[in-house]
């Protein structure tokens, strides 16, 4: 019999390693450090929704397989990386497509197939999602090689909407769970009752929003992104942050939220002309802000819970999280503040980001070199 091995204990380790290298040969080649043409903002977003995000989904949805199909799997993560920093025009178009889609499809269907037998008519949201990201996936690719006409908004933008709202519904029902079981331990009774039209309204929203930004309706998609913000602060108000701060494990995904809200704020405000965020800000409170600050606690809770405990102090964890904090603030809020200061705001941004995903990494290693139990 094929022994099995966890996928996450190569996705999770190589999602956290690329996070920070992407960051920094980002801002290396825009300020001139290194001659990399490849290494361009769309690339970095691409790899960052591609390469970080759906290597975090593959190591949590994907159970235990065949060590040679999860090895394969992982190759083609990695191809799906190697391909897109070779010099532009080396490959042809197709190849290029089929390497960078690839790993995204797969994983889409593998979602699909986890969770397209739910009985529960709650739970027919995922099989969707994950649809949605496998098509994503491939529509981003095939418009970065000219196959697909290029949409308004930056096609790896449109595929953060997707990405956040598998995080909205995933960590709507994680984010609830943990805060019980966190005052349960500390002695309080508590129940949050879940609100399904609630998750409804914000999983058509979320749908809503990337239809109108891909068609380029400005004025519509920001009004409906600050309805979906509402929808998650009616969400938010019913899970007791405030009780919980005490707690590193916990408290940051309720912090995740809150960036995931902001972000629609801010997305919502530009789109309607009143605000102009600069270096996308709005667009990095969501991504950087929600989605980075809610993978990097999940992807930590999950590790400790399938590999036993993890070997960090309470104290390691708060610091992980502030220099998170601190990587998000200054990348949204630093050009706007110092406008002067912009590179020198992305620059220490960048260094916080590598702290965290450095002390992240630092903390997730042992455990996924631990043997099974």
């Amino acid at each position: 019999m094929a022994r099995l091995f966890e996928p996450w204990r190569l996705f999770f380790p190589s999602a956290l390693l690329l996070a920070p290298l992407n960051v920094l040969a980002w801002l290396a080649v825009r300020q001139g450090i290194v001659d990399w043409p490849a290494a361009s903002a769309s690339w970095h977003g691409r790899e960052m929704v591609f390469g970080y995000s759906f290597a975090v989904i593959a190591g949590y949805l994907i159970p235990a397989l065949p060590w040679r199909q999860v090895v394969t799997l992982w190759l083609l993560w990695l191809l799906g990386r190697l391909a897109w920093i070779a010099p532009p025009g080396s490959l042809l178009p197709w190849l290029q497509l089929l390497a960078g889609a690839a790993f995204p499809a797969t994983v889409a269907i593998l979602g699909f197939q986890r969770f397209h037998a739910v009985k529960r008519a709650r739970n027919l949201a995922f099989p969707v999602i994950m649809l949605v990201l496998g098509v994503a996936g491939v529509a981003t690719y095939a418009a970065e090689v000219g196959w697909l006409p290029v949409p308004a908004q930056n096609p790896a933008a449109l595929s953060v909407y997707v990405v956040s709202l598998l995080v909205m519904v995933m960590g709507g029902r994680a984010v609830p769970t943990a805060t019980v079981g966190s005052l349960r331990a500390q002695g309080q009774v508590l129940r949050v009752v879940p609100r399904p039209r609630l998750e409804a309204a914000g999983i058509a929203g979320m749908l809503s929003l990337l239809v109108l930004d891909m068609l380029g309706l400005g004025r519509a998609a920001g009004l409906v992104a600050l309805a979906v913000a509402g929808v998650l602060a009616a969400q938010m108000l019913r899970w007791h942050s405030l009780r919980v701060l005490n707690d590193p494990e916990t408290w940051p995904l309720h912090l995740g939220f809150f960036w995931l809200g902001l972000g629609l704020v801010l997305i919502g405000l530009q789109r309607l002309g009143f605000i102009l965020p600069p270096d996308a800000g709005a667009l990095h409170a969501l991504a950087a802000g929600g989605i980075g600050t809610v993978t990097l606690v999940m992807l930590l809770r999950v590790a400790r819970q399938r590999a036993g405990e993890l070997p960090a102090s309470p104290a390691l964890l708060q610091a992980l999280q502030i220099a998170l904090a601190v990587a998000v603030t200054l990348r949204v809020a630093g050009g706007w503040i110092l406008p002067g200061q912009r590179e020198s705001m992305l620059w220490l941004a960048a260094l916080a980001w590598l702290v965290a995903f450095g002390l992240g990494t630092a903390v997730l290693l042992p455990a996924a070199w631990r043997p099974p139990r």
